[in-house]
């Protein structure tokens, strides 16, 4: 788990604190006030370069001479459009014991067989709404297509989420191989692949609906917080 170094603040005089390298934001949840805090832009930049979306990360937070440590999560990252650097950031403290949905990106590794028979990797989700506590999320969901030949597929069923609930059907597909049109397939087979090709549509449609999150009650990451 990275750890970050923060200090709190009064709200206000961001212009300030942005001319002196640091970025202005909150730190929010269900069981604490909510509290603005400055970070370092480049602990921040490097905080980045480490975590995703579904990291824990341990803000340690100065504040009259002392320290206080949280569990949190990267909520919101509001950016500069012309110089792309962070402006404000929110995180969100979940609470101990209270479990949150949060997105979990997926990284495919490997070169998959198919592909090497002049196929197609489709993934068809970049990453998975989950369910559970915050120490059971993985940071990110790892899928090694070596062994996918055209025409197979990674489903949610295949892959090990440890003790937090996808938020999807089993029987939903990840990521597979297809083969190209004029492939040397047969008219069945061109059939077969248009229909797995409107399947893919379908279900990438639903990826969409699915992964917005629906209520905050058991400490969703997407409350939002009052921004600056």
């Amino acid at each position: 788990m990275s750890t970050l170094q923060v200090r709190s603040r009064t709200t206000g005089k961001v212009r300030a604190l942005r001319r002196a390298g640091l970025v202005p934001g909150v730190v929010y949840g269900p069981t604490i006030d909510s509290t603005p805090i400055s970070i370092a832009r480049k602990d921040l930049q490097a905080l980045f370069s480490e975590i995703t979306r579904s990291s824990r990360v341990e803000l340690a937070i100065e504040e009259e001479g002392e320290t206080r440590e949280l569990e949190v999560f990267l909520k919101v990252v509001d950016y500069d459009p012309i110089t792309d650097e962070p402006l404000h950031v929110d995180f969100y403290h979940p609470g101990h014991g209270r479990p949150l949905k949060l997105h979990v990106p997926i990284k495919t590794v490997g070169e998959s067989a198919g592909v090497k028979s002049g196929g197609i990797l489709n993934v068809l989700f970049n990453s998975v709404l989950v369910h559970g506590l915050p120490r059971a999320i993985p940071h990110l969901i790892t899928l090694d297509v070596s062994e996918l030949d055209l025409g197979e597929s990674i489903h949610v069923r295949d892959v090990d989420f440890g003790d937090a609930e996808p938020l999807l059907p089993p029987e939903r597909t990840l990521v597979t191989v297809i083969a190209p049109r004029g492939m040397g397939l047969s008219v069945e087979e061109e059939a077969a692949l248009e229909a797995e090709e409107l399947l893919e549509a379908e279900e990438g449609e639903g990826a969409a609906e699915e992964g917005v999150p629906e209520s905050a009650a058991d400490g969703e990451v997407g409350e939002t917080a009052e921004g600056e």
